[in-house]
């Protein structure tokens, strides 16, 4: 079965949507957490702070589903040096049409795959 390669410019994945759905949305607050404190810290202490993140996937065998395994480190200038914290977490996620990410199927029922095309009977 071929696949569709997804080879144009244009972004099939919803990346505010993305950051959303990770961790249910906890990635997105303890994100926002981050940014704050380490801008916080920085201007506060003339120091210098810095927010990673890092997305490794893995493809979830026998389906069209990836496990997104997300890491948000963050360290920040203090009074006496700096401080940070680091945490990694899972995420598994539907691959759609032209590798659109998502936290539901694109489908709900489920009756196409990732092309759009029925996908085919199981063998009996």
């Amino acid at each position: 079965m071929s696949q569709a390669i997804h080879s144009s410019t244009s972004a099939a994945t919803d990346v505010a949507e993305f950051m959303t759905d990770l961790d249910g949305g906890q990635f997105d607050r303890m994100l926002s957490i981050a940014l704050s404190q380490v801008a916080a810290g920085t201007c506060d202490n003339d120091g210098k702070g810095e927010v990673a993140i890092k997305l490794a996937f893995e493809k979830v065998p026998g389906s069209s589903m990836v496990t997104c395994k997300h890491t948000l480190k963050f360290t920040r200038p203090t009074a006496d040096g700096k401080a940070g914290e680091e945490a990694t977490r899972k995420t598994t996620l539907h691959v759609g049409k032209f590798g659109r990410l998502t936290l539901a199927p694109e489908n709900q029922l489920a009756m196409f795959d990732r092309t759009g095309a029925t996908p085919a009977a199981p063998a009996a």
